[in-house]
């Protein structure tokens, strides 16, 4: 085939110009124009291949049909060949569409698991989100019942009662050394009451079985406290008066007057003037009684001692036997009996001089010790004196001489007829009543001696 390309390669004619300007043939076979072309189409590889593929026929140019008659029978040859060998390899082919089906089957078996798994998937996802909320939900409901809890917790410690506080609220001794502790209690017990009263309490919680109760077993306590307290109070005054009453030294004697003296009454008093002003705090209307109790107790003690002093007071003052008839005689004969009587005048005026002040203290040291809001009581002779001996010039009024300053409830001026104003009256009219008895004695025995003197201390 090589010869017969050579031989068959046509030949061209080119012509150049030389130096003298004459043109010169030359003569190139096509194959040398289209060399480029053919390695550019045929590589090295093949271009042997081919080359060795011919080398095994030797032919002549002319057999060039032959050449392709051979070809084709090889070709046809190989054909058969193949396919021969396909029949063959038929069980192969057979096992690999096996195999194939098999690989489809697990192919569709995957892609129903693949599935299977994104339709859980997808459920897992929906369960997470709802994990999720309830989780938040969860948070949040331990947020608020953390809070509620702290809050609960105050609520209840509003509501626990010390064991020490009951023990003093409900049996607790009420002598001088445990005063302090009960003092303490009443200010638990009505602070705890005050927190537990809406302006203090959440209104949400005023509703609450819980508080209900507790407002309920706190009101029970103070109702046993100021009981016991009243009562305890009420004997504490008796027991006082008692024994200062069955002590003849706080007396005045035969041959010895004595001024009353209170002050260790009103020492021991003053034990409980604290517990009294929590008394009122918790229930006022306990008060009532615990008053009348000691104006009961005290009054007696008053009247022992007025009556003890105007009896050493009478038989103490000694005077002439022959008496002056007031209005009659002379002048000059007035003038003597007065100087033979003048101790008279002086016994009245002592009993005086020494019962009106007691009796101003003791009013004024009631009126503060019994949680009296009522204005302050004006010593003897004082400013009160003074105004009240110019309403008695102006407009008559006869007000008692205890040194009370403008507590009678005619009194029209503001913060002064005040509901206490005239409970401190009531009492102070038990305090006093049945004094003036004493009183009436001496001046009746001072006027059949000496009225004219007595007239005189009088005005």
């Amino acid at each position: 085939m090589a010869l017969w390309a050579k031989d068959n390669t046509p030949v061209v004619t080119t012509q150049r110009s030389t130096e003298d300007g004459e043109p010169v043939a030359e003569s190139v076979t096509e194959s040398d124009l289209k060399v480029t072309v053919e390695k550019e189409l045929v590589s090295q590889a093949e271009e042997e291949d081919m080359e060795a593929l011919l080398g095994t026929y030797v032919m002549g140019i002319g057999e060039a049909e032959a050449f392709s008659e051979r070809l084709k029978r090889e070709l046809q040859a190989l054909e058969a060949a193949n396919v021969h060998a396909i029949l063959e390899s038929e069980p192969l082919v057979d096992e690999v569409l096996n195999g194939l089906e098999a690989a489809t089957n697990i192919v569709d078996d995957m892609d129903e698991w693949l599935g299977i798994f994104n339709i859980k998937l997808r459920h897992m996802r929906e369960d997470i989100e709802s994990i999720e909320t309830r989780n938040n939900k969860l948070e949040m409901q331990s947020v608020n019942n953390k809070a509620l809890i702290e809050e609960l917790d105050k609520v209840i410690e509003r509501l626990r009662v010390p064991s020490e506080y009951a023990a003093s609220l409900t049996g607790g001794s009420f002598d001088e050394a445990d005063m302090l502790q009960n003092i303490e209690a009443c200010e638990w017990l009505a602070k705890a009451l005050r927190g537990l009263e809406v302006p203090n309490l959440d209104p949400i919680y005023a509703n609450m079985r819980a508080v209900k109760e507790k407002r309920a077993e706190l009101e029970k306590l103070k109702a046993t406290f100021v009981r016991r307290a009243s009562e305890f109070l009420r004997n504490y005054f008796a027991s006082l008066v008692d024994f200062m009453v069955s002590d003849k030294s706080y007396f005045s004697q035969r041959g010895q007057l004595k001024r009353p003296d209170h002050a260790d009454l009103r020492y021991k008093c003053r034990t409980y003037a604290r517990l009294l002003q929590h008394l009122k705090g918790l229930d006022k209307n306990c008060l009532g009684p615990l008053r009348k109790a000691y104006c009961s107790s005290l009054n007696l003690l008053l009247r022992r001692e007025a009556r003890e002093f105007a009896n050493e007071l009478r038989a103490s003052t000694k005077v002439s036997r022959n008496p002056t008839v007031w209005l009659e005689g002379s002048t000059g004969s007035s003038q003597n009996a007065n100087t033979d009587t003048s101790a008279v005048s002086d016994a009245y005026a002592k009993m005086l001089t020494i019962f009106i002040p007691l009796l101003v203290d003791e009013s004024s040291f009631f009126a503060h010790f019994m949680c009296f809001e009522v204005p302050a009581l004006a010593p003897p002779g004082g400013a009160g004196n003074d105004k009240k001996s110019q309403s008695n010039n102006d407009d008559g009024n006869d007000d008692d001489d205890l040194g009370i300053m403008d507590i009678d409830e005619t009194d029209k001026k503001p913060g002064k007829n005040s509901p206490d104003l005239t409970a401190l009256n009531e009492s102070l009219q038990d305090l006093l009543d049945g004094i003036q008895e004493d009183f009436y004695a001496v001046v009746d025995w001072a006027y059949k001696i000496d009225p004219y003197g007595v007239f005189q201390c009088m005005v």
